[in-house]
């Protein structure tokens, strides 16, 4: 069996016993160490997929020493954090080319957290459990039947209850962060994992409609603009609803309250281009 694993980066802290605290460095989620060893429990070949610059390259090299057996590091330089769904979609190109049995995600990084695992099972149409707390027949508190295919799998519902169920791969899982602490690998492992090579594609390569722009921002509008009424010097606006007041005041919209928008059907650099020469034009920028 065939396992993909996120590798996301998350900064970290270290404060010595004088309280003096270094710089925060990024470094492989707690949540996503996790994750990795669930996959380690059930696969047999653990790919490490990091997604973004230097930091999460970093830490597709981290899981190689904690003992993943492969690593590809989809590369671009961005501009902030990713957003969650274009992350998902990123993954799911990924794994299309991967052609793995499992998505192993850890639950609740604090980078585009929680709902990775739900958008990779949408973009793939594969079964999704997420939460889940123990992988495998014999380590769930609860009987299941399990056919010759399927996993089984206990997961969190809320507070005190779990419930357990049999999902057949591929699937995709979101582990939560108790499913286990993590062991140190050991130094053989460890060495192997810092002089693994590790493969490296261009966004653009797996993603050919994303780029470093869109994958934080999203599609671009662009709205019309009127000039704001003196309210800050002089009287606010008296008349309509409060609603419609307050598109006058900023600047928004008519007297109705509506605001006219326009969207540009086009790749987000040329959108970008268009936006500013809108702004221009009107004597905005």
């Amino acid at each position: 069996m065939k396992a993909i694993v996120t590798t996301r980066p998350e900064p970290h802290r270290v404060v010595d016993r004088d309280g003096n605290a270094e710089p925060y460095r990024h470094q492989l989620s707690i949540d996503d160490h996790v994750a990795l060893a669930a996959a380690r429990d059930v696969a047999d070949e653990v790919t490490a997929v990091g997604i973004g610059g230097e930091p999460a390259r970093g830490c597709v090299r981290t899981a190689l020493e904690r003992g993943a057996d492969s690593g590809l590091h989809v590369e671009y330089d961005p501009i902030e954090d990713a957003a969650g769904d274009k992350y998902a979609t990123v993954l799911a190109r990924v794994v299309a080319r991967e052609s793995p049995d499992l998505v192993v995600v850890g639950q609740s990084s604090s980078f585009v957290g929680s709902e990775i695992a739900t958008f990779v099972g949408e973009h793939l149409d594969w079964p999704t459990a997420t939460r889940m707390t123990q992988l495998g027949a014999s380590n769930l508190d609860a009987d299941v039947v399990v056919e010759q295919d399927e996993l089984a799998v206990q997961r969190k519902l809320a507070i005190g209850r779990q419930e357990a169920v049999a999902v057949e791969p591929p699937a995709v899982f979101g582990v939560d962060a108790g499913y286990t602490d993590p062991d140190r690998a050991p130094l053989s492992t460890v060495i192997d994992g810092q002089q693994a090579d590790i493969e490296t594609v261009a966004l653009s390569d797996v993603a050919p409609g994303e780029s470093r722009f869109s994958m934080s921002v999203g599609a671009a509008t662009v709205e019309d603009v009127t000039p704001n009424e003196r309210w800050g010097r002089g009287r606010p606006p008296r008349t309509g609803t409060v609603e419609e007041r307050i598109y006058r005041m900023l600047g928004r919209g008519t007297e109705d309250g509506t605001s006219a928008g326009e969207r540009i059907d086009a790749s987000p650099e040329e959108a970008a281009e268009q936006v500013v020469a809108y702004l221009q034009r009107n004597g905005l920028l």
